[in-house]
């Protein structure tokens, strides 16, 4: 009984160890708010079309995310997310977690995007501007 204890205190220890803890507590992806001056223009995020403006929904956690705003009649706009570091992801590199940290490294997990909410606003594309 008491090896069998052992073994599972063990495998829970080293499932912990090895999991990453920003992944586990704020997982691999953010809700973000996507406005804009044009109602229904295409969110895109990292090339894949998620929903039209205003957006409010999950998007995968990562370092280099980038959002596009599409919609005819105006020119595209794109900007990439700013991150910070989620505090939880030190806990890893304190415990002496490596492991932990390295799954929140390529989860995405030890990333949050800030400001969550955005406001990216689309201007009149030229041809629209010209009249024709």
């Amino acid at each position: 009984m008491k090896i069998r204890t052992l073994q599972l205190i063990s495998i829970a220890f080293l499932g912990l160890f090895f999991a990453g803890c920003a992944t586990i507590v704020g997982g691999t992806s953010q809700t973000v708010s996507v406005n804009s001056n044009v109602k229904g223009a295409d969110v895109i995020v990292n090339g894949e079309t998620l929903g039209k403006t205003p957006y409010n929904g999950p998007i995968k956690r990562g370092k280099s995310t980038t959002v596009t705003l599409r919609k005819d009649g105006y020119e595209p706009k794109t900007i990439t997310l700013s991150t910070e570091i989620e505090s939880i992801f030190w806990g890893n590199i304190i415990i002496g977690g490596v492991l932990g940290s390295t799954t929140d490294l390529a989860t995405g997990g030890m990333y949050k995007y800030a400001p969550a909410t955005l406001q990216i606003d689309l201007d009149k594309a030229q041809d629209e501007k010209k009249g024709n």
